[in-house]
Protein backbone atom coordinates (compact mmCIF):
# COMPACT_ATOMS: atom_id res chain seq x y z
CA UNK A 1 0.00 0.00 0.00
CA UNK A 2 1.50 3.31 -1.11
CA UNK A 3 0.83 6.75 0.40
CA UNK A 4 -0.84 9.49 -1.64
CA UNK A 5 1.63 12.23 -0.74
CA UNK A 6 0.22 15.65 0.09
CA UNK A 7 1.47 18.55 -2.01
CA UNK A 8 0.46 21.39 0.31
CA UNK A 9 0.64 21.72 4.11
CA UNK A 10 2.51 18.44 4.17
CA UNK A 11 2.89 18.67 7.97
CA UNK A 12 -0.84 17.99 8.25
CA UNK A 13 -0.60 14.61 6.53
CA UNK A 14 -0.68 11.05 7.81
CA UNK A 15 -0.46 7.84 5.81
CA UNK A 16 -1.30 5.02 8.20
CA UNK A 17 -4.43 2.93 7.98
CA UNK A 18 -5.49 3.59 11.57
CA UNK A 19 -5.65 7.36 10.99
CA UNK A 20 -7.76 6.78 7.89
CA UNK A 21 -10.03 4.32 9.70
CA UNK A 22 -10.63 6.84 12.51
CA UNK A 23 -11.96 9.39 10.01
CA UNK A 24 -14.21 6.88 8.23
CA UNK A 25 -15.51 5.61 11.58
CA UNK A 26 -16.56 9.14 12.59
CA UNK A 27 -18.35 9.88 9.29
CA UNK A 28 -21.77 8.39 8.67
CA UNK A 29 -21.29 8.70 4.90
CA UNK A 30 -18.35 8.72 2.51
CA UNK A 31 -18.24 9.62 -1.18
CA UNK A 32 -17.18 7.04 -3.74
CA UNK A 33 -15.97 8.26 -7.14
CA UNK A 34 -15.35 6.12 -10.22
CA UNK A 35 -15.40 6.40 -14.03
CA UNK A 36 -18.12 4.73 -16.10
CA UNK A 37 -17.73 4.83 -19.89
CA UNK A 38 -15.52 7.88 -19.61
CA UNK A 39 -17.90 9.81 -17.37
CA UNK A 40 -17.02 10.57 -13.73
CA UNK A 41 -19.55 9.42 -11.15
CA UNK A 42 -19.72 10.04 -7.40
CA UNK A 43 -22.03 8.35 -4.87
CA UNK A 44 -22.63 8.91 -1.15
CA UNK A 45 -22.25 5.52 0.54
CA UNK A 46 -21.43 3.89 3.87
CA UNK A 47 -17.78 2.85 3.71
CA UNK A 48 -16.33 0.56 6.40
CA UNK A 49 -12.58 0.19 6.83
CA UNK A 50 -12.09 -3.34 8.12
CA UNK A 51 -9.68 -6.24 8.28
CA UNK A 52 -10.17 -8.40 5.23
CA UNK A 53 -12.44 -11.35 5.88
CA UNK A 54 -10.83 -14.58 4.64
CA UNK A 55 -14.09 -16.17 3.50
CA UNK A 56 -14.76 -17.48 7.01
CA UNK A 57 -17.66 -16.22 9.08
CA UNK A 58 -16.44 -13.73 11.68
CA UNK A 59 -17.85 -10.86 13.66
CA UNK A 60 -16.93 -7.59 11.96
CA UNK A 61 -18.35 -5.43 14.75
CA UNK A 62 -19.39 -1.79 14.75
CA UNK A 63 -16.53 -0.44 12.66
CA UNK A 64 -14.72 -3.51 11.35
CA UNK A 65 -13.30 -6.79 12.62
CA UNK A 66 -11.85 -6.66 16.10
CA UNK A 67 -8.20 -7.23 15.21
CA UNK A 68 -5.34 -5.30 16.74
CA UNK A 69 -2.95 -3.42 14.45
CA UNK A 70 -0.04 -1.13 15.12
CA UNK A 71 1.31 1.54 12.78
CA UNK A 72 4.00 0.07 10.61
CA UNK A 73 2.74 -3.49 11.14
CA UNK A 74 2.75 -5.31 7.80
CA UNK A 75 -0.62 -6.83 8.70
CA UNK A 76 -2.29 -3.45 8.25
CA UNK A 77 -2.07 -4.18 4.52
CA UNK A 78 -4.87 -6.68 5.15
CA UNK A 79 -7.25 -3.78 5.69
CA UNK A 80 -9.86 -3.20 2.98
CA UNK A 81 -12.92 -1.01 2.55
CA UNK A 82 -16.35 -2.62 2.34
CA UNK A 83 -19.07 -0.81 0.39
CA UNK A 84 -22.71 -1.76 0.86
CA UNK A 85 -25.57 -1.08 -1.54
CA UNK A 86 -28.26 -2.41 -3.86
CA UNK A 87 -27.27 -4.99 -6.52
CA UNK A 88 -28.63 -2.67 -9.25
CA UNK A 89 -26.22 0.08 -8.21
CA UNK A 90 -24.05 0.83 -11.24
CA UNK A 91 -20.76 0.33 -9.38
CA UNK A 92 -21.96 -3.10 -8.25
CA UNK A 93 -22.87 -3.99 -11.85
CA UNK A 94 -19.45 -2.92 -13.14
CA UNK A 95 -17.71 -4.90 -10.42
CA UNK A 96 -19.68 -8.07 -11.15
CA UNK A 97 -19.14 -7.70 -14.92
CA UNK A 98 -15.38 -7.33 -14.51
CA UNK A 99 -15.22 -10.40 -12.24
CA UNK A 100 -17.34 -12.49 -14.60
CA UNK A 101 -15.53 -11.46 -17.79
CA UNK A 102 -12.01 -11.33 -16.37
CA UNK A 103 -11.53 -7.68 -17.33
CA UNK A 104 -9.95 -4.87 -15.34
CA UNK A 105 -11.98 -4.20 -12.17
CA UNK A 106 -13.26 -0.72 -11.38
CA UNK A 107 -10.93 1.68 -9.58
CA UNK A 108 -12.47 3.98 -6.99
CA UNK A 109 -11.53 7.00 -4.93
CA UNK A 110 -13.27 7.04 -1.54
CA UNK A 111 -13.27 10.18 0.61
CA UNK A 112 -14.59 10.97 4.07
CA UNK A 113 -14.50 14.45 5.60
CA UNK A 114 -15.45 15.75 9.02
CA UNK A 115 -15.73 19.53 9.64
CA UNK A 116 -14.83 20.46 13.22
CA UNK A 117 -14.90 24.25 13.17
CA UNK A 118 -15.18 27.49 11.20
CA UNK A 119 -11.79 29.21 11.25
CA UNK A 120 -12.21 32.99 10.93
CA UNK A 121 -9.17 35.13 10.19
CA UNK A 122 -8.70 38.88 9.88
CA UNK A 123 -8.71 38.81 6.06
CA UNK A 124 -10.75 36.82 3.51
CA UNK A 125 -7.98 34.49 2.37
CA UNK A 126 -7.25 33.37 5.92
CA UNK A 127 -10.68 31.79 6.41
CA UNK A 128 -10.83 28.00 6.43
CA UNK A 129 -12.08 25.02 8.45
CA UNK A 130 -10.76 22.73 11.11
CA UNK A 131 -11.29 19.31 9.57
CA UNK A 132 -10.30 15.67 9.22
CA UNK A 133 -10.22 14.18 5.73
CA UNK A 134 -9.25 10.72 4.48
CA UNK A 135 -8.77 9.66 0.85
CA UNK A 136 -8.45 6.03 -0.25
CA UNK A 137 -7.73 4.78 -3.77
CA UNK A 138 -8.55 1.16 -4.38
CA UNK A 139 -9.67 -1.69 -6.61
CA UNK A 140 -13.14 -3.27 -6.44
CA UNK A 141 -14.07 -6.94 -6.19
CA UNK A 142 -17.50 -8.50 -5.54
CA UNK A 143 -18.26 -10.28 -2.27
CA UNK A 144 -20.44 -13.35 -2.78
CA UNK A 145 -19.91 -15.23 0.49
CA UNK A 146 -23.17 -14.91 2.46
CA UNK A 147 -21.45 -15.06 5.85
CA UNK A 148 -19.24 -12.10 4.93
CA UNK A 149 -22.22 -10.19 3.52
CA UNK A 150 -24.13 -10.79 6.73
CA UNK A 151 -21.14 -9.59 8.78
CA UNK A 152 -20.92 -6.43 6.68
CA UNK A 153 -24.67 -5.84 7.16
CA UNK A 154 -24.05 -6.25 10.90
CA UNK A 155 -21.26 -3.66 10.76
CA UNK A 156 -23.34 -1.22 8.70
CA UNK A 157 -26.18 -1.37 11.23
CA UNK A 158 -23.84 -0.75 14.15
CA UNK A 159 -22.09 2.02 12.22
CA UNK A 160 -25.40 3.90 12.23
CA UNK A 161 -26.09 3.24 15.93
CA UNK A 162 -23.67 1.34 18.14
CA UNK A 163 -25.00 -2.12 19.15
CA UNK A 164 -28.22 -1.61 17.19
CA UNK A 165 -27.97 -5.03 15.49
CA UNK A 166 -28.21 -6.73 18.87
CA UNK A 167 -31.51 -5.07 19.84
CA UNK A 168 -33.54 -5.43 16.64
CA UNK A 169 -35.14 -8.39 14.85
CA UNK A 170 -32.77 -10.75 12.98
CA UNK A 171 -32.27 -9.91 9.32
CA UNK A 172 -34.60 -11.78 6.95
CA UNK A 173 -32.70 -14.39 4.91
CA UNK A 174 -33.94 -13.09 1.55
CA UNK A 175 -32.70 -9.59 2.42
CA UNK A 176 -29.11 -10.84 2.38
CA UNK A 177 -29.57 -11.62 -1.32
CA UNK A 178 -30.86 -8.11 -1.95
CA UNK A 179 -27.63 -6.53 -0.74
CA UNK A 180 -24.47 -6.06 -2.78
CA UNK A 181 -21.15 -5.86 -0.95
CA UNK A 182 -18.00 -4.63 -2.69
CA UNK A 183 -14.54 -5.26 -1.31
CA UNK A 184 -12.11 -2.45 -2.13
CA UNK A 185 -8.46 -3.41 -1.85
CA UNK A 186 -6.51 -0.35 -0.73
CA UNK A 187 -3.91 0.79 -3.27
CA UNK A 188 -3.02 4.10 -1.60
CA UNK A 189 -4.32 6.45 1.08
CA UNK A 190 -3.73 9.76 2.80
CA UNK A 191 -5.20 11.66 5.74
CA UNK A 192 -5.14 15.42 6.19
CA UNK A 193 -6.11 17.24 9.37
CA UNK A 194 -6.30 20.90 10.37
CA UNK A 195 -6.67 22.02 13.97
CA UNK A 196 -6.07 25.19 15.96
CA UNK A 197 -6.67 28.93 15.55
CA UNK A 198 -6.46 30.88 12.29
CA UNK A 199 -3.33 32.36 10.85
CA UNK A 200 -3.09 36.10 10.31
CA UNK A 201 -2.44 36.97 6.69
CA UNK A 202 0.24 39.64 6.12
CA UNK A 203 -0.88 42.92 4.52
CA UNK A 204 1.15 45.71 2.93
CA UNK A 205 -0.66 48.69 4.42
CA UNK A 206 1.01 51.14 2.01
CA UNK A 207 -0.38 49.22 -0.96
CA UNK A 208 -3.56 47.67 0.50
CA UNK A 209 -4.62 50.47 2.83
CA UNK A 210 -4.95 50.53 6.62
CA UNK A 211 -6.60 47.86 8.74
CA UNK A 212 -10.25 48.46 9.53
CA UNK A 213 -11.35 49.87 12.85
CA UNK A 214 -12.49 48.33 15.09
CA UNK A 215 -10.41 45.22 14.44
CA UNK A 216 -12.35 42.16 13.14
CA UNK A 217 -12.99 39.27 15.51
CA UNK A 218 -10.57 36.41 14.85
CA UNK A 219 -11.03 32.87 16.16
CA UNK A 220 -12.74 29.51 15.70
CA UNK A 221 -16.43 28.62 15.91
CA UNK A 222 -16.55 24.93 16.98
CA UNK A 223 -18.86 22.81 14.83
CA UNK A 224 -20.13 19.32 15.54
CA UNK A 225 -22.99 16.99 14.61
CA UNK A 226 -25.81 16.91 17.14
CA UNK A 227 -28.15 13.93 17.39
CA UNK A 228 -31.56 15.12 18.52
CA UNK A 229 -34.42 13.65 20.52
CA UNK A 230 -35.76 10.42 18.90
CA UNK A 231 -39.09 10.93 17.09
CA UNK A 232 -41.41 7.93 17.37
CA UNK A 233 -42.83 6.50 14.13
CA UNK A 234 -45.87 4.81 15.67
CA UNK A 235 -44.96 1.61 13.79
CA UNK A 236 -44.07 -0.42 16.89
CA UNK A 237 -46.71 0.37 19.53
CA UNK A 238 -45.49 0.06 23.10
CA UNK A 239 -41.80 0.12 22.23
CA UNK A 240 -39.57 2.56 24.12
CA UNK A 241 -36.20 4.12 23.38
CA UNK A 242 -33.59 1.71 24.73
CA UNK A 243 -30.86 2.60 27.19
CA UNK A 244 -28.36 1.68 24.48
CA UNK A 245 -29.87 4.19 22.06
CA UNK A 246 -30.05 6.94 24.71
CA UNK A 247 -26.48 6.23 25.71
CA UNK A 248 -25.26 6.29 22.11
CA UNK A 249 -26.87 9.67 21.45
CA UNK A 250 -25.44 11.21 24.60
CA UNK A 251 -21.97 9.71 24.18
CA UNK A 252 -21.62 10.69 20.54
CA UNK A 253 -22.89 14.22 21.08
CA UNK A 254 -20.46 14.75 23.95
CA UNK A 255 -17.52 13.23 22.08
CA UNK A 256 -18.15 15.35 18.99
CA UNK A 257 -18.53 18.52 21.04
CA UNK A 258 -15.44 17.87 23.15
CA UNK A 259 -13.23 17.26 20.11
CA UNK A 260 -14.36 20.32 18.13
CA UNK A 261 -13.90 22.59 21.13
CA UNK A 262 -10.51 21.10 22.02
CA UNK A 263 -9.00 21.53 18.54
CA UNK A 264 -10.24 25.13 18.28
CA UNK A 265 -7.39 26.42 20.43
Amino acid sequence: MEPSLLRRHTQRGAYDIESAKAVFDDCYLAHVAYVDNGLPQCLPMIALVAAEDDEEEQEIGAHGPQKEYTNGDDRQNERVVYLHGHPNMRLAELTREASREGTSPPKVCITATKIDGLVLSSAPNGHTFNYRSAVVHGTCAPVTNKAIKRSVMHAVTNHIVSNRWEEVNPVASFQVGLVSVIRVGIDSLSVKTRTGPPGIQPRNREVDGPDIEPAPWVGVIPLWEQLGEPVDSGLSPGAVVSENLRGYIEERNEREREYSERVAS
